[in-house]
């Protein structure tokens, strides 16, 4: 009876062992097969920290007695920028809008808002202008510019803040020329003649970056804008200017001299001083035959031109030249150590308007020996005095 145990148990401990190798073995088969074989990563790309970049706006403008408007439409903002690996593009910024310019006397206005790597350079600032209006004794008037695209240099342009722009000095003048309708109705002419020039500015507030808000430009920024403003000057040059008078001919030579170490674009120029202007009336009365009419009643203080080339034209055309009214406007860009010679010869004429039998013409010429001042419109200005002198 006894000597049946030992064998019981033996085959008790086998079967136990067997059951133990088996469970092992299916242990690892499992682990085996649900292994996930290790796929190598790529290293982690560095993040480029961004800055928030504001476009501002302010504008100090010389407008006429009797303004209190000079509303400007803005399109097509665009930034050159200088990446930090060197790269660089225009990039748009996609902004529009109407500004009242009269509104930002001592002001800043936020017309838009991008972000931009931080580290990089905005060396240039481009938008266009669409429309231009102004409100002279509670009237409102069309503007004609001399430039609608404008490509203005930034000065030091590193943006090495998380929140910093850009402050855009345009400072136009409001230039207000008085005429006779063909009606002999005395009427109105405007025209913006520009200066632009712009600089960085790093003491900005979360305020700066929202579209619309006004804000007092501060002391610091409103000496930097006017110590570049006389950079400008000096490094673009007048180097010499004639004027002639022959009859009702005017001849006007103005060269100019960049003596920088950066490229200067021009919009134009105006010509200041005392003019004589004769308006002439082709007149045929019933039963008589032509005879010309003279009236003298207008004499205007600023003739502003606009550029074609290297050609200077007066905004409202020449003598039988009605077409000019409307060629585009351009602007002339001077290299560093670069001169150009701006050249008009032919009659100031400002048309008015025509009726049956009647062209109304107003002949301006300046008076021999006296004295005119040029001002030179872009980026800065500079100005010159020349006198009038027979050829």
């Amino acid at each position: 009876m006894y000597r049946r145990w030992p064998f019981k148990y033996g085959l008790a401990a086998v079967i136990v062992a067997v059951a133990i190798i088996g469970m092992s073995v299916f242990a690892n088969l499992t682990s085996t097969t649900s292994v996930v074989p290790t796929v190598p990563t790529e290293p982690a790309v560095p993040t480029v920290e961004k800055a928030t970049f504001a476009i501002l706006l302010t504008d100090p403008p010389t407008v006429p007695a009797g303004t209190t408007q000079l509303n400007m439409t803005y399109h097509d903002i665009m930034l050159h920028v200088i990446y930090p690996n060197g790269t660089d593009e225009w990039l748009p910024v996609g902004a529009e809008g109407t500004v009242n310019l009269f509104s930002l006397i001592n002001m800043t206005q936020t017309i838009a808002s991008i972000t931009i790597p931080i580290n990089s350079t905005v060396d240039k600032v481009q938008f266009t202008i669409a429309n231009v209006t102004a409100v002279v004794n509670e009237k409102t008037y069309n503007v004609t510019s001399l430039s609608d695209t404008f490509v203005v240099n930034v000065v030091n342009g590193a943006v090495n803040k998380t929140l910093s722009g850009v402050l855009i000095d345009f400072n136009p003048t409001l230039v207000q020329i008085q005429a006779s309708d063909e009606n002999d109705a005395t009427v109105y002419y405007y025209v913006l003649v520009p200066s632009a020039n712009a600089i960085i500015v790093e003491n900005l507030t979360s305020a700066h970056v929202r579209v619309g808000t006004i804000i007092a430009i501060g002391e610091n920024n409103r000496v930097r804008l006017i110590r570049v403003k006389e950079d400008f000057s000096k490094n673009l040059t007048i180097v010499s200017a004639t004027l002639t008078v022959n009859g009702n001919n005017t001849g006007l030579s103005v060269t100019i001299k960049n003596e920088g170490e950066v490229a200067f674009r021009i919009f134009g120029l105006t010509l200041h001083g005392e003019f004589n202007t004769t308006q002439t009336w082709d007149v045929t009365p019933f039963g008589q035959g032509w005879h010309k009419e003279h009236r003298v009643r207008i004499h205007p203080e600023t003739i502003p031109f606009k550029l074609n080339g290297t050609t200077l034209v007066p905004l409202y055309g020449t003598f039988w030249k009605p077409s000019e009214f409307g060629k585009p406007f351009s602007s002339l860009t001077i290299n560093p150590g670069e001169s150009a010679t701006l050249n008009f010869s032919d009659v100031i004429a400002l048309y008015t308007g025509w009726r049956q039998n009647q062209n109304p013409l107003f002949t301006i010429t300046p008076i021999v020996d006296g004295n005119y001042t040029l001002r030179l419109m872009g980026e800065g200005f500079q100005t010159f005095t020349v006198k009038a002198t027979l050829p």
